[in-house]
């Protein structure tokens, strides 16, 4: 069991340091981020380029004033991300009509992949393509039933916008109203965050659902 346990910190590290975090910063709890956070409350949201998207076309925040934007910087190797989806799919089903807009963002990790017989990540004995990893991703959503847009930026842009919207640790979800100004962000994952970030979605979209 100690040798399981040793690949799974294996993999897990990987991911971190793909993505710039250790293990204390995987899941950062609010008032522990950085002074961002609290800069961009009430400020136009930073854009992001458009890129490999599932579930719906290529899109940028420009492309979606007038509608509420939820933003939930995620991985597949991350643990308390996986446990937001179960809220994410509700809104999705309960609030898109509305005029809310959940839009995954994630990036290329090269070496952790899934297995769809598991429903599990692994780690690759080599890196993967971006073609491979793309279709990764779609096994991954399709297993997790995920209808909300997944976009998968390039390396080199994952960390200009990690870096406009300060995310040290993830899941990390970024509100966004009508007008395109920040209204909330929250992170990590449970039901104090969930509920707190549904109850302004419904104040934003104006429903009483």
């Amino acid at each position: 069991m100690l040798w399981r346990r040793g690949l799974i910190t294996m993999a897990l590290a990987a991911g971190l340091l793909a993505l710039g975090l250790n293990h204390s910063q995987a899941q950062q709890p609010q008032g522990q981020g950085p002074d961002v956070h609290k800069e961009l409350i009430g400020q136009p949201a930073p854009d992001f380029p458009k890129a490999f998207t599932l579930n719906g076309k290529e899109v940028s925040l420009e492309d979606l004033k007038g509608k509420v934007v939820l933003l939930d910087f995620w991985a597949v190797w991350c643990g308390p991300c996986i446990a937001t989806f179960p809220h994410l799919k509700e809104w999705q089903t309960r609030y898109n009509k509305q005029g809310l807009e959940i839009i995954g963002l994630t990036s290329y990790y090269e070496q952790i992949g899934f297995d769809k017989k598991t429903g599990k990540t692994k780690k690759m004995d080599a890196p993967m393509s971006s073609d491979q990893e793309q279709s990764m991703m779609k096994e991954f959503a399709a297993h997790h039933k995920l209808k909300h847009r997944l976009v998968m930026l390039k390396k080199e842009n994952q960390a200009e916008v990690y870096k406009a919207y300060g995310v040290r640790g993830i899941p990390q979800m970024v509100l966004i109203d009508r007008e395109g100004i920040v209204r909330m962000i929250k992170v990590g994952s449970g039901a104090g965050p969930a509920k707190e970030l549904e109850a302004e979605i419904k104040k934003l979209l104006g429903s009483r659902s």
